[in-house]
């Protein structure tokens, strides 16, 4: 018998997969058998990132234009959903995607879409550590996204006061062709962009502030008083 091969996993792999069961699952629902788990709370600091550029350095019409990238978006989606209906062949998952983005679009502004996607960028650059794998990066986007729609969930349940929601757990193939519509809306990387930007801008201030602290302070004296 072999074992899973998930680093540190000593269990044995599952039928014909090179995963025990958890593992398998974790890579089927979060893109990496290592990758876990990321919370609409955990976002909350990247958004507040993406909402003071916007408000400080981007351009006055930058929300117009994040809301015609995402109406061409959900319209190409809606094209694509409309050509299968009329004998088109197609890819079902694919077609999955297409009909979650026009479900999303009617559930969420495109304002907030925006916004979303750009923070995951955003996170993806600020903390690496917490991104090792790019397809489980992929995946908890695609999953933070579909979090918007209320139509995602499957549904509530209470312990001890508490409600949670219970999402529908989507097949792998229809978080790669949902990652492979929000890629070719460039959000996310403009999130990589504003954190590369934002860093640089404080490397440079810190540079700045040891420039004018050396030029007041002068070399530092070695030794003691005699």
């Amino acid at each position: 018998m072999t074992t899973c091969k998930a680093g540190g996993c000593l269990t044995q792999t599952n039928g014909f997969s090179s995963y025990c069961e958890r593992h398998k699952r974790t890579k089927a629902r979060h893109g990496h058998p290592n990758q876990t788990g990321v919370k609409k709370y955990d976002l909350k600091p990247y958004l507040k990132e993406i909402e003071s550029y916007l408000k400080t350095v981007s351009a006055a019409n930058a929300r117009d234009i994040m809301d015609n990238i995402w109406s061409r978006t959900v319209a190409n989606a809606q094209a694509h959903i409309d050509g299968t209906k009329c004998g088109a062949s197609f890819n079902v998952h694919e077609l999955q995607a297409s009909k979650a983005v026009v479900s999303l679009s009617k559930e969420a502004d495109s304002r907030t879409i925006g916004m979303t996607l750009m923070a995951m960028g955003f996170w993806y650059e600020d903390d690496q550590r917490r991104w090792q794998y790019d397809e489980g990066f992929r995946f908890q986007t695609v999953r933070m996204l579909l979090r918007l729609n209320p139509r995602e969930a499957a549904y509530k349940w209470s312990l001890n006061g508490l409600t949670r929601t219970v999402y529908r757990e989507i097949p792998p193939r229809t978080i790669r062709a949902l990652w492979s519509i929000i890629e070719e809306t460039k959000l996310v990387l403009y999130g990589m962009e504003i954190s590369r930007r934002k860093a640089r801008a404080l490397a440079a201030s810190r540079q700045k502030a040891g420039v004018e602290r050396d030029a007041i302070l002068g070399p530092e004296q070695g030794g003691g008083g005699a």
